[in-house]
């Protein structure tokens, strides 16, 4: 009976297999890790023989993609599995293909070209498999442990580095394995990916990704403004009744083209006044006519213009 969530957060399913595939229903208790040995994401003979999972490396953001196959506790078809032998897609596995290449000869014959050489992983590759293996353990108890020996393709083909699981082995393992450690298969893919450092990774809490806060706008008090415009202009040159707070609705005026910068000063003079009234005017600044342009704050053409321009306008 499954249990737990069945789709990888953040993953792709525009290539979803289980509805022409089907599959048996299963409790994963292993991860098995491949390599495509291609640089894109591969159509799998229409899904024939897709795994659960893809992991295509982003190169752009340094991010591994994630595109979701079939559901977790759901066998999908990237091993072999040998009639009268044990079983394996079935045998609660759940499957993830790395696109990239574990071959030391693919590696070179693709040079300079965008991909990943998995037993030389860039750190962020290795972190994005790594949180796949974390949220597998976390939701599905899978255990972050796995074999010892991970020999380098192409001694890994086969059985050449003695890695590879008998019957009984396979069928009491729990963990984290490869292609290479699967019995009834040949293949000899990941290599020799760092498994030390993927499981360190693995049991590592990611930094936490911190709040996006709203920057605190400053606060503009219309009863200040109202009292700056109605003495600042009769006052002695240079006169500023609330400088701060007055230089935040000069600044707005002349990003609006109504006041220039030789005005910006926090005095709210004559000129200030003028810039203002024609605001009010505008249709921005709620299109008033008559005296009620007048050049002096209200509270709504205030708010206009403090929500344009980054201030908040209190009483």
């Amino acid at each position: 009976m499954a249990t737990g969530p069945q789709r990888y957060p953040g993953a792709s399913t525009a290539a979803w297999y289980q509805d022409d595939f089907g599959g048996d229903s299963m409790e994963v208790n292993v991860v098995v890790l491949h390599t495509t040995e291609g640089r894109t994401l591969p159509d799998y003979n229409g899904g024939a023989v897709a795994p659960n999972l893809t992991a295509v490396p982003d190169f752009t953001v340094k991010r591994l993609r994630w595109y979701q196959h079939f559901d977790i506790d759901i066998s999908s078809r990237a091993l072999v599995n040998l009639r009268g032998g044990v079983e394996t897609n079935t045998l609660n596995v759940v499957q993830v293909e790395l696109v990239g290449t574990c071959d030391p000869d693919t590696h070179a014959r693709w040079g300079s070209a965008a991909h990943i050489y998995w037993p030389q992983a860039p750190n962020w590759a290795l972190e994005g498999v790594a949180d796949f293996l974390r949220w597998m353990h976390e939701e599905h108890g899978v255990p972050l442990s796995g074999p010892a020996k991970w020999p380098a393709y192409p001694t890994s083909y086969a059985n050449g580095g003695h890695q590879r699981m008998s019957y009984a082995e396979w069928n009491d393992f729990r963990g984290v394995c490869g292609h290479m450690h699967v019995p009834e298969n040949v293949h000899g893919d990941p290599g020799a990916i760092d498994f030390t450092r993927l499981l360190q990774l693995a049991k590592t809490d990611p930094e936490p990704v911190p709040p996006v806060t709203e920057p605190v706008k400053p606060k503009v008090s219309l009863a200040h403004i109202v009292a700056a415009a109605r003495k600042d202009p009769a006052a002695a040159q240079g006169h500023t009744t609330y400088k701060a707070e007055v230089l935040l609705v000069e600044k707005a005026l002349r990003a609006e083209g109504l006041l220039s910068s030789t005005y910006v000063d926090g005095s709210f003079g004559s000129k200030t006044i003028d810039a203002y009234a024609r605001w009010q005017r505008s249709p921005a600044g709620g299109g008033y006519v008559g005296t009620a342009a007048d050049g002096i704050p209200g509270t709504a053409s205030l708010k206009r213009l403090g929500a344009k321009h980054g201030f908040t306008v209190t009483a």
